[in-house]
């Protein structure tokens, strides 16, 4: 099994983000505790549903699915279903041996007897082990402040991530992508809304008038630097900034290939800006040595804007970043974010990078 892709979380956005995200994060974090650290989830919630045909749930050892009424009307839920369920079956006629327990149903919003899909409702994988969750869901359990609920929910994430670990030895085998454009969703035929920001606000757009050292044709553009577990945090972004007139260019840290410095570097040559989006799978991807980071984020040459630092999470950063500015999303309410994130990129004061010795 690729460890780029140890499991697919399927989902839909439109479902509650942040608590999606929450969850993702909790599980990979578990599950490399239990099996090191090269290992990595995929968090799904496309935007665009046929996408899923080309998406690493072709390849994912495993799939856990947070189902609820939404899921069950998205057309590219249903696709990431369908695909799956082919892995499994052709798994089990090529080898005989059962692929059950490779797809996970967990029960994200409670949803009646009567909207659960007969396609769903007739697969081996339904309920279940996690069957309990029906009565409330797993969105009211990780939002509860009860110290009980949140005990709760970590023993279910280390029930979870042993389960993950156990059906993960099956090795299904990858499936192409002829294969998967041949399918038909399992279910849904409608593509459920999946909102990037509060229903009814807008992005405010930075002014339009370049500040003293932003002149030129890179002046209004910016360069995301992230790492492939965290693509739906960068397509987030993106669309913030793109809602602030910026033009941006994604790129992929591809650890396994490149050095941090040189991903950097590879970014910083594209754009005005450079953003970084910071993370507990940013700070543990590759063999990265603890002076990279200050090689990677070193003063700037003169003229140049420093990096803009945005965390998902709440990881540790590692000791020569530790101490930078840092816009942080964890705990902070969506429009407050989109507002840092736009003014920390049209700001281009004398704050140093990390590399340079100066305070943030």
């Amino acid at each position: 099994m690729d460890p780029a892709a140890f499991f697919y979380t399927s989902c839909v956005r439109a479902d509650g983000w942040p608590a999606l995200t929450r969850f993702h994060t909790d599980l990979e974090y578990q599950l490399r505790i239990q099996e090191g650290f090269g290992v990595s989830g995929v968090l799904g919630a496309l935007m665009d549903p046929e996408s899923a045909r080309e998406s690493q749930v072709t390849r994912a050892g495993v799939m856990i699915a947070l189902y609820s009424p939404r899921y069950f009307r998205d057309r590219g839920a249903g696709i990431e279903w369908a695909v799956f369920r082919s892995r499994m079956r052709h798994h089990e006629d090529t080898t005989g041996a059962p692929a059950r327990g490779c797809l996970i149903p967990l029960c994200w919003k409670p949803v009646p007897d009567a909207q659960v899909p007969e396609t769903v409702r007739a697969s081996a994988s339904y309920p279940g082990t996690f069957e309990w969750l029906r009565t409330d869901g797993l969105e009211a359990l990780t939002a509860s402040v009860d110290p009980a609920a949140e005990e709760r929910y970590y023993a279910l994430v280390e029930q979870l991530a042993k389960t993950i670990a156990e059906a993960g030895r099956r090795e299904l085998e990858e499936m192409d992508v002829a294969d998967a454009l041949a399918l038909d969703p399992a279910f849904g035929s409608e593509v459920v809304p999946q909102p990037r920001r509060p229903v009814g606000t807008r992005t405010p757009a930075p002014a339009t008038t370049p500040r003293p050292g932003q002149a030129g044709p890179g002046a209004r553009s910016v360069a995301i630097s992230y790492v492939g577990a965290d693509q739906p945090w960068a397509d987030w972004v993106e669309d913030v900034l793109k809602d602030g007139g910026y033009h941006v260019v994604q790129h992929r840290w591809r650890a396994s290939r490149e050095a941090l410095p040189e991903a950097v570097a590879r970014a910083r040559g594209d754009a005005g800006r450079l953003l970084v989006l910071f993370s507990r799978d940013y700070f543990g991807a590759g063999n990265t040595a603890p002076t990279d980071w200050a090689d990677a984020f070193a003063e700037p040459a003169a003229g140049s804007p420093p990096p803009v630092f945005v965390q998902i999470d709440t990881a540790p950063r590692p000791l020569l970043v530790r101490d930078a500015h840092v816009v942080m999303l964890a705990g902070s309410e969506l429009a407050v974010s989109v507002r840092r994130i736009l003014d920390e990129v049209s700001d281009v004061g004398t704050r140093r990078s990390p590399g340079g010795g100066s305070s943030l």
